[in-house]
């Protein structure tokens, strides 16, 4: 029963957590690179993609641990197919952060490219922190609710 307990908690804060980096990298970070200059660009990549990886990409694989040990030790009142959709979607967002994410940053280190950051905004919307990342925030809250509602009773 704890390990229920301590599972389903570390998934819902890891997972709002992520999300709201996510959300933040997409309204801020990419957006506010349009506006800094090229010399100082390199700086700046470097400096806010050091804080991403020292705040960020240590929760990510707890976060998909979490999700994945949710298949075995989830709350009765999840709904197992809740947990299967944020799965898929964990899996989806950290395929293409590695696929395509890593390798604009890579290049950014470099050099600033308005197409890069452009290239960058859009998949993040389509493919990472924006629609995939907001259906698994859906469904996370509705995990959520399910397992308040049966508290509650």
């Amino acid at each position: 029963m704890v390990i229920r307990s301590i599972v389903t908690v570390t998934y819902f804060v890891l997972s709002i957590y992520m999300y709201g980096g996510g959300v933040m990298s997409t309204l801020c970070y990419y957006q506010s690179w349009k506006l800094v200059g090229e010399r100082e660009f390199a700086a700046v990549h470097a400096s806010v993609s050091s804080r991403i990886l020292t705040w960020y990409a240590p929760v990510l694989p707890l976060m998909v641990l979490a999700n994945v040990l949710l298949i075995w030790f989830h709350d009765p009142a999840i709904s197992m197919w809740l947990i299967i959709l944020t799965a898929a979607m964990n899996l989806l967002i950290v395929v293409i952060r590695f696929a395509l994410f890593v390798p604009i940053h890579r290049k950014l280190d470099k050099a600033k490219s308005m197409e890069l950051i452009d290239r960058l905004l859009k998949y993040d919307i389509y493919l990472g922190s924006g629609i995939p990342a907001s259906i698994k925030m859906i469904a996370t809250i509705v995990m959520l609710y399910q397992v308040a509602s049966a508290t509650s009773r």
